[in-house]
């Protein structure tokens, strides 16, 4: 047996004899070391997911505050743990949960992947136009020059803004300094917007418009009351109902529509992105009254004015009015062709119509045509006279002319050419109107008045194209409709 002495100061010969001398306690010692070592390699492990699953968590709660995090002092990166070289990796400790895995599974970069997001960006206002209003003072309100408007409102599109429109939108892009104007929207109607941008400090203009969507459709009724009331029934829209009375009244008198008598219609709906804009349009309507079916074709043309037409092609506006004097008093002598001259004592023939009216009473032309005489006239005083085709108009004992008014003055129905009077062989103020055709006087009051005017030639083929379709469609409702009434007919025996 080896002896040991207990004063060998030599402590670490002393250790490794007793260590050779004792192999338990050699196996004691390296399984001590081993739990050591395992331990430390674990919490280093489980040290640097906590702070991974840190980050993200962090990055998920607010991007820009983990930047500021993952740099402050006693949060290191994963990265700054150093390893340990001289233990093996322990592979019975669980991954890192992926990222899928945490809150609402997104993924989200690390910490030291993240990017501030930019700070300097455009900003867009939008304004809502006040009460007297105007470019300059929304450009003020926005912090920039009120100057700006005037180099904008040069441009003849942008002319628009010179008169903007209290409760719409008006927006304003500006840099990112917030001093310079980028672009400038201003919706002008539901189909176009003003577009303005500056490029290179150059104004640029421009109108983006849109189609609406047309939808065609079609409505019926049977009157029972009033045109007004069986429309209301029928689901027709109201601002139509004017409309179907206005394109009938030179064919039929409204007032004396009566039960049984009956209408229908198709109309245009138009729409954008599904809203409905602007006033609906009647395409076609027919009224049957007394026994008569009375058709009219609604036709726009590419100026965008509309007006009603027969089906083959006569504006329903007749070329003449029936009477040049609108609020007159009554009608002091009738057309004949033998009358008593007040003045002269005499039977001779009246070749027109005297309208008594107070003096300076407009007098309108009855047509569009050409006037052909201006000044006294015999007995007739002061006279107009007018020429369109094979008819002549004759207005007599006025007061005075139109300032416009000369012969060779083309003028168009409706148009003021002279004011009522008593000149000549009159008994008080009145006018005296003449209609003749090819020379022969005709009584104004009784006399057929030509047809509406014909579209004109450039509007034709397209005008008859659409009117061939929609009387179609016309005749096809009615007679499904008929064919109804009578399957709905009670079976009777």
């Amino acid at each position: 047996m080896d002896y040991i002495s207990p004063n060998n100061n030599n402590d670490a010969s002393t250790k490794e004899m007793a260590f050779g001398r004792n192999p338990w306690l050699v196996s004691y010692f390296l399984v001590l070391f081993g739990v050591l070592v395992f331990g430390s390699t674990v919490a280093i492990k489980f040290s640097k997911k906590s702070e991974v699953i840190q980050q993200i968590d962090i990055a998920i709660a607010d991007q820009n505050v983990l930047q500021q995090v993952a740099s402050a002092p006693g949060i290191a990166p994963v990265s700054s743990v150093a390893p340990v070289s001289s233990v093996a990796p322990v592979s019975t400790v669980a991954p890192i949960p992926s990222v899928a895995s945490v809150d609402n599974k997104q993924v989200v970069l690390a910490a030291a992947e993240l990017k501030e997001v930019p700070k300097d960006v455009p900003k867009t206002l939008i304004f809502t136009v006040r009460s007297k209003d105007n470019l300059g003072r929304i450009l003020k309100r926005s912090g920039l020059d009120a100057k700006i408007a005037a180099s904008v409102l040069k441009f003849k599109q942008a002319r628009v803004l010179k008169g903007l429109h209290a409760g719409k939108k008006i927006s304003l892009t500006l840099d990112p300094t917030k001093t310079k104007l980028q672009e400038l929207t201003y919706e002008i109607n539901d189909l176009d917007t003003l577009i303005v941008t500056a490029k290179n400090d150059i104004w640029h203009v421009k109108t983006k418009h849109i189609e609406p969507t047309v939808n065609t459709k079609y409505a019926s009724a049977t009157i029972k009351g009033s045109i007004y009331t069986a429309g209301k029934n029928a689901g027709v829209p109201s601002k139509l109902m004017p409309q179907l009375v206005s394109a009938f009244s030179n064919k039929v008198n409204v007032n004396k529509l009566r039960s049984g008598d009956s209408f229908a219609l198709f109309y245009k709906e138009h729409t954008v992105n599904g809203k409905k804009i602007g006033d609906n349009q009647i395409a076609a309507a027919e009224l049957r009254h007394d026994g008569q079916l009375h058709r009219v074709i609604g036709f726009t043309d590419p100026h965008g004015r509309t007006n009603f037409y027969t089906p083959d092609g006569h504006s329903v506006e007749p070329s003449f009015i029936r009477y040049p004097v609108t609020n007159f008093k009554y009608i002091g002598s009738r057309f004949s062709v033998a009358r008593h001259h007040p003045l002269l004592d005499i039977i001779r023939a009246h070749r027109g119509v005297d309208f008594t009216a107070d003096r300076g009473t407009p007098v309108r032309a009855t047509c569009n045509g050409r006037v052909t005489y201006v000044g006294r006239h015999g007995g007739h005083g002061k006279t107009i006279i007018m020429e369109r085709g094979p008819y002549t108009t004759l207005f007599a004992h006025l007061s005075k002319y139109s300032d416009v008014i000369f012969p060779g003055k083309h003028v168009k129905r409706g148009d003021v050419i002279g004011y009522v009077g008593s000149s000549g062989l009159a008994t008080g103020p009145h006018l005296h109107y003449e209609f003749h055709i090819n020379g022969v006087p005709h009584d104004p009051l009784k006399v057929k008045l030509p047809a509406g005017e014909m579209i004109a030639a450039e509007y034709r083929g397209r005008f008859f194209a659409q009117s061939k379709k929609l009387v179609a469609q016309l005749e096809l409702h009615r007679k499904n409709h008929r064919m109804f009434a009578m399957n709905s007919q009670p079976d009777i025996k």
